[in-house]
């Protein structure tokens, strides 16, 4: 079996591949996720070639710059949907029966509508929230599926000994520093608590860097706009006591040592730009620490809260930031949340396990990723009555 593994059309520049793998590199979730299934899959015998915007060489598999891709010469292609255009595919439309289109962010209905009329074969989402928007489409129940995504295996609980505990509990704050990323909400969050006294330090790990190279203003946290208009308004409204620190874009073995030194972790509190999946809450947990963040897009599937309730329950950011404070005051429940936490990670969000369910799924076996068959909400079932009676076609034209 041969897999070509398509990387964005566009993305970051990496020095070494192999050093996004051995965690010495930084990485966004989405271009580690496709890297480390490259690896699994060449590590489980599969001959694999990953492709990209530019030229690399990695010890682990072969590899190819997009433009140079025979698509004929493989089994299987597995592509970001940034080579999807809604009429063709990078590679030619002559492979898209053999084609995994791996969708990490949330696309027009008519996208995927096409690609599966023209013949495309699997559409792949990385959580039941992100694969529900498409079940009002003809052949959702066979063609869409969940597969998560990949985190890296250097995320695990250190020993006590191992890790340098700051005097006050230090909230670590995960991921770019975008707008898209809850920047907005997370500055609302800080603010609050500091206004509050809360007894609690903020580490910001992440820049507008784990996107694109040389993105960042002046400071080299964000867009120079952002910086300009959001960041620096915000850090002259906070007392010096609650000013934060920013640790820039870290790769897996040092975000893993922050991580251990943290209290807790907090990851994209955002409405407006819901995630599709969090592999920076997935990491944090995999340390054993609760993650803050807002009930919305997958982070209810991804972020285990059973034991202390770390997600706001409404669209405020004094929600968020009134868990932190509770959290505060029961540490030895949101410790025992965040060790079930690790366990939670451990089983359903396993590396090899999800390695395996791309291996059944490109030989052809039906997977079962947990997708209710008749819709689980309102909205599921509006869909659902939308494809039944297939009034869709009024909506994606």
């Amino acid at each position: 079996m041969k897999v070509l593994i398509a990387l964005p059309v566009e993305h970051k520049f990496y020095r070494s591949i192999d050093d996004v793998i051995s965690g010495d590199a930084p990485v966004n979730g989405t271009d580690g996720s496709f890297i480390r299934l490259a690896g699994l899959l060449a590590e489980a015998g599969v001959d694999v070639c990953l492709s990209a915007a530019f030229e690399f060489s990695s010890c682990h598999f072969q590899s190819l710059k997009h433009t140079d891709v025979k698509a004929e010469e493989f089994d299987h292609l597995i592509v970001h949907q940034t080579h999807w255009d809604g009429t063709s595919l990078t590679f030619g439309n002559h492979v898209l029966a053999k084609t995994h289109l791996w969708f990490q962010l949330t696309a027009p209905k008519s996208l995927i509508y096409a690609f599966l009329q023209e013949g495309g074969h699997k559409v792949v989402c990385p959580s039941q929230y992100l694969a529900k928007w498409y079940r009002m489409l003809p052949g959702w129940q066979d063609r869409v599926v969940v597969v998560p995504n990949l985190h890296s295996s250097l995320f695990r609980p250190l020993p006590a000994s191992e890790i340098d505990t700051p005097p006050i509990p230090r909230l670590l704050s995960v991921g770019a520093l975008c707008l898209g990323k809850g920047l907005l909400e997370l500055t609302q969050i800080w603010s609050y608590l500091a206004q509050r006294q809360a007894p609690i330090e903020l580490a910001i790990a992440g820049s507008i860097n784990l996107y694109r190279d040389h993105m960042a203003g002046e400071a080299g946290l964000a867009e120079p706009t952002v910086e300009k208009t959001v960041i620096q308004p915000w850090l002259n409204s906070l007392p010096e006591n609650y000013q934060p620190k920013f640790l820039g874009s870290l790769s897996p073995i040092q975000l893993q040592a922050e991580i251990a030194k943290s209290w807790a972790v907090i990851v994209n509190p955002s409405y407006r730009d819901p995630e599709t999946f969090c592999v920076s809450a997935v990491e944090a947990e995999a340390c054993d620490r609760t993650v803050f963040s807002v009930p919305a897009g997958a982070l209810p599937e991804t972020i285990y809260h059973s034991t202390f309730n770390s997600l706001g329950d409404r669209n405020a950011a004094a929600s968020v930031a009134e868990r932190i404070i509770e959290g505060l005051s029961n540490k030895e429940q949101v410790a025992e949340n965040g060790r079930l936490a690790g366990e939670f990670v451990r089983h359903w969000f396993n590396n090899q396990r999800i390695c395996n369910l791309w291996i059944e799924l490109l030989e052809g076996h039906k997977i079962d990723t947990g997708l209710p068959k008749v819709g689980d909400s309102f909205g599921g079932f509006a869909r659902d009555v939308i494809r039944w009676s297939r009034t869709w076609k009024l909506i994606i034209h």
